[in-house]
């Protein structure tokens, strides 16, 4: 008997269903930016840490280095979306592999699932909005 090998379904943060791989992104800079009350600090040794009380990313980042990124060219930059995001994250899809796309995308429900443009954070460098 032969296994046959299924493609993974949709996850929170990703879709996996064709070689592309797709990837929902939250931008942390957003989070500090609009004052989320979902995002929590603490500072141990000097360094304050930010995180997300709703799980919506899981690390928790060394808020001085995300704001010095924040000054750079390409800024910090999206992590991995674990959990739903909320109406008032800064989220986008993120098309990983996209020079391997052959055909239409098998899952256009997860694809433009990221909310209008004019909520979103602006495209990382080099990828259109």
């Amino acid at each position: 008997m032969a296994l046959i090998r299924l493609p993974r379904e949709t996850e929170a943060g990703g879709c996996r269903r064709c070689a592309v791989g797709c990837d929902r992104v939250v931008y942390p800079a957003g989070c500090v930016d609009s004052g989320c009350p979902r995002l929590y600090a603490y500072s141990e040794h000097g360094t304050t840490w930010v995180g997300c009380l709703a799980k919506v990313f899981a690390v928790e980042i060394d808020l001085a280095r995300l704001e010095d990124a924040e000054l750079t060219r390409h800024g910090f930059g999206g992590l991995r979306v674990v959990g739903e995001p909320l109406a008032q994250c800064s989220v986008a899809v993120d098309r990983t592999f996209e020079h391997r796309a052959v055909g239409p995308c098998r899952n256009p429900g997860f694809l433009h699932s990221a909310p209008p443009a004019a909520a979103r954070a602006p495209a990382p460098p080099g990828q259109a909005a």
